[in-house]
């Protein structure tokens, strides 16, 4: 029972779902989105845990709480820049998309205009 209906699942999935995921567009398969993503996590975990260790230890804390809020802090930065900078690129590839077709569009319509006189050039010798 269970296997019929996983064998229709993949049915249903198997043209649909593979046409559907090659032509999504994912903020990974972007190579500039992917490589400013991992640049900044690691920038930014760095920074927070360089910062959060530098003013643990100003203020008095122990080595290991200082180092523990170091490493909390920087994972947290981790997550919080990553959070933001897929957000960012989102909207930085909808974007390009859009600049993308506006692209297209224009060049269509000139090729729609050059055929246009083509054909107005022929039908003048013609007659």
């Amino acid at each position: 029972m269970a296997k019929d209906k996983k064998k229709k699942q993949d049915e249903a999935d198997g043209e649909g779902g593979a046409k559907a995921a090659d032509t999504a567009v994912r903020v990974a398969a972007h190579p500039r989105a992917s490589a400013s993503i991992r640049r900044l996590r690691g920038r930014a975990g760095l920074g927070a845990f360089i910062v959060c260790l530098f003013l643990s230890l100003h203020a008095g804390v122990p080595a290991f709480d200082a180092v523990a809020r170091g490493l909390a802090a920087g994972i947290a930065a981790q997550f919080a820049v990553w959070f933001a900078g897929v957000l960012v690129w989102r909207h930085l590839i909808v974007a390009e998309l859009a600049l993308h077709r506006e692209a297209l569009e224009a060049a269509r319509e000139e090729r729609r205009a050059a055929a246009e006189a083509a054909r107005a050039a022929a039908a003048a010798q013609r007659a």
